[in-house]
């Protein structure tokens, strides 16, 4: 498998930047894991939107969503036109029925729910969803080759099923939305320092961190990880591929 990262942004993006968007590619297999703001125009640098087999919305913050509302037009018009016919299958969080409705545009999606601890097959690809800690209802992914198991914590807070979800992982991505300095009581993200808490302690081999809040500097993020996460850590850099 190969993860390459869109946008890691959240929940705006930088200058020239884009949020949260990230295409993993596994032989012919190809699947858009959120589409936050930026994403759409990325993607293309890399695939056809057509070849996309399947789209997975960890939530339904605009961070993460907010893309879909166009590239329901891309696929919706192209179908109006008689270009093609196709329907691309998005997974997603159904907890917010008015974003819903508005996601699909002629049939552009079939949209199918997410639900804890489901599973789905995609071609070659094993993926299981977790319940993770947000104030909307939000999913962890989990997708394996039959080799290689690659998690994207989505958003959340520090919980404990985390931490059995992404256990023996080889690659975790994980977000890292906010400093130690700025977390209170219910901050609804992980600090770099949390993030790294649950890789090491469920043995991940290879934490990458994302969704950063646009005005962090990045040594500051790295060092807070590198305190409790003793393996191979990065961050996460925009139109980056990394091998699984």
């Amino acid at each position: 498998m190969k993860l390459t990262v869109l946008g890691n942004n959240g929940p705006y993006p930088k200058a020239g930047g884009a949020c949260s968007g990230y295409l993993v590619e596994s032989s012919n297999t190809k699947i858009l894991l959120d589409c936050g703001n930026g994403i759409l125009a990325r993607l293309q640098k890399i695939c056809n939107i057509y070849d996309i087999d399947a789209i997975i919305l960890s939530h339904l913050h605009s961070d993460h969503i907010s893309d879909i509302m166009v590239l329901k037009y891309a696929i919706g018009i192209n179908k109006v036109r008689k270009n093609l016919d196709l329907s691309i299958p998005l997974y997603t969080a159904t907890d917010d029925q008015n974003i819903i409705n508005k996601l699909n545009y002629n049939e552009a999606f079939k949209i199918e729910p997410i639900e804890d601890e489901s599973k789905i097959r995609i071609k070659n690809l094993d993926i299981e969803f977790k319940r993770m800690k947000h104030p909307v209802e939000a999913y962890g992914i989990k997708i394996n080759d039959g080799n290689k198991s690659f998690v994207y914590s989505g958003d959340t807070s520090y919980h404990d099923e985390l931490i059995e979800f992404v256990k023996d992982a080889d690659f975790f991505l994980c977000e890292a939305g906010i400093l130690e300095k700025d977390k209170t009581e219910d901050s609804p993200h992980l600090s770099p320092k949390e993030a790294g808490d649950v890789a090491e302690k469920a043995n991940v081999k290879r934490l990458v961190l994302t969704h950063f809040w646009p005005e962090y500097r990045l040594d500051k993020i790295m060092n807070e990880a590198k305190e409790t996460y003793d393996g191979i850590l990065e961050l996460s850099e925009e139109m980056k591929t990394y091998y699984i």
